[in-house]
Parts: C-alpha cells; sequence; structure tokens
C-alpha cells in the first residue's frame, strides 16, 4: 500500500489554492469588457470629395465562422449617424467600400493580432505570434498544462476569461473629378521555377484604398455569439471613423 507524505499533500493543496486564486483575480479584472482595434494601413480620404458627394455604397460579404452577424447593417448604421446617404447604385456613389469579413472567433496561439495585420490586406490570417523563444513556449506550455489541470478540479469552467477576434479587409473607392489612371501588374506561375509577368494600362473614376482591421474583445465568460455582436459594432465603427 503507497503512502501519501506530507510534503506532496502540501504541494499539492498549494498548486490548487494558488491556480484557484489566479483564475479569480483575472476573472475579476476582465469582469468589465475591453476592445482593442488596430489597422494594417492608415487611409486617409479628401475631405473636398467628402464635401461634394456624401452618397455611399455598401457592399459586405462574409467568409468567417460566424455567418449570422449582421455587419452590413452595422456598417450602414456607423455611417448613416454621420450624415452619409446609403445609395443601391454604385453609379451615383462618391464613394464605394466593400468589406470582407475573414474571421469572427476565438484568439489562439496561432491566429493573432500581429500576424494577421502583418499580412495586410488579402494576406492569409494564420501565423504564430511575432517573436519570442519557442523553448520559452513549451516550457510555459508544460507548466501552464499542469496547473490548469490541477486548478480545473477546483475551479472548473465557471469561470474562464474569453478574447475573441474580428478580421475584415476594407476597400474604399473614392470617386475622382477627370478620374484615375495606372498600370495593373500580374504575375502568373507557369510550372516549377517559371513565372509570366504581365501588365495594362487601366483608366478609372475611382481612387482605390486599400486596408485590413483586426479587433479583440476580451471579457470574463463571453461567449461567440456576443462577442461577435461587439466586434461588429467595433469593426463598424472603425470603418465608419474614416469619414
Amino acid at each position: 500500500m503507497k503512502k501519501f507524505f506530507p510534503g506532496v499533500v502540501s504541494l499539492v493543496s498549494v498548486v490548487l489554492i494558488l491556480s484557484a486564486c489566479t483564475q479569480t483575480m483575472q476573472a475579476v479584472k476582465h469582469a468589465r469588457l475591453k476592445t482593442n482595434v488596430r489597422m494594417s494601413d492608415t487611409i486617409f480620404l479628401d475631405p473636398e470629395v467628402l464635401a461634394k458627394n456624401r452618397n455611399v455604397y455598401v457592399r459586405v460579404t462574409n467568409t468567417s465562422q460566424v455567418q449570422e452577424i449582421s455587419f452590413q447593417d452595422e456598417l450602414v448604421k456607423a455611417l448613416a449617424s454621420k450624415g452619409y446617404q446609403i445609395t443601391s447604385s454604385p453609379a451615383v456613389a462618391g464613394y464605394i467600400i466593400q468589406a470582407n469579413v475573414l474571421y469572427m472567433d476565438r484568439k489562439t496561439a496561432d491566429i493573432t493580432e500581429d500576424a494577421t495585420l502583418a499580412g495586410g490586406f488579402g494576406g492569409a490570417i494564420a501565423g504564430y505570434a511575432l517573436g519570442g523563444d519557442d523553448t520559452g513556449k513549451a516550457v510555459g506550455g508544460l507548466i501552464g498544462a499542469t496547473v490548469g489541470a490541477v486548478g480545473g478540479a477546483v475551479v472548473g469552467t465557471m469561470v474562464h476569461v474569453d478574447t475573441y477576434m474580428g478580421v475584415v479587409d476594407v476597400q474604399i473607392k473614392e470617386r475622382v473629378e477627370g478620374g484615375v489612371t495606372g498600370v495593373m501588374t500580374t504575375e502568373a506561375t507557369q510550372g516549377t521555377g517559371t513565372t509570366m509577368k504581365t501588365t495594362r494600362k487601366i483608366k478609372s473614376k475611382f481612387q482605390t484604398y486599400r486596408t485590413r482591421i483586426v479587433a479583440t474583445a476580451t471579457q470574463t465568460n463571453m461567449d461567440r455569439k456576443e462577442a461577435a455582436t461587439v466586434l461588429s459594432g467595433v469593426l463598424a465603427a472603425q470603418i465608419g471613423g474614416l469619414f
């Protein structure tokens, strides 16, 4: 029959208490909702154009895991609150806003603000957090797993701090008097080690701006639906703030 040494029992007790206290402190710290938002590139719209034509065409697509959010409604509401007229015709719009919701879910070790913003508009949204030492992460992960497993026996899933992240790619077209001209360059892969580069001249009535916006929401015991609602409002307000 195995005996439990007093020292081992005491150690387990200390770990349990410390883990429970740590989780409780974190829960209290994040009881109030905290949001943060960042952009990959700053956009400056022409004030003269803003003053001349306040008709805005909005089109939002959603390729994220959360399809039940109404991001377009939130964006339209944000623009309308600033006095812009929402039009269903791009032909009469002074601005065309196109946005795609790429991600709306928990922040993970692989999907972070830094990694997502590093790709910029159209870039990948997955990637490890920038910087740091993998060895330290591994050691920290082992310690966290041990303490978490023991602490979970006491605290369980009753209290947890959740961080959700929303990622949106935004393209804004600004109608310019006289239009703009430019060159479009395309590089197409033609087998191993071979690429074909082509260019063509283009002319448009609009100047185009692009950026990626990433927002996070952190709070104790927050579910995905609640987080999606919060993040939609934050992201829409950020886009509306450009006008």
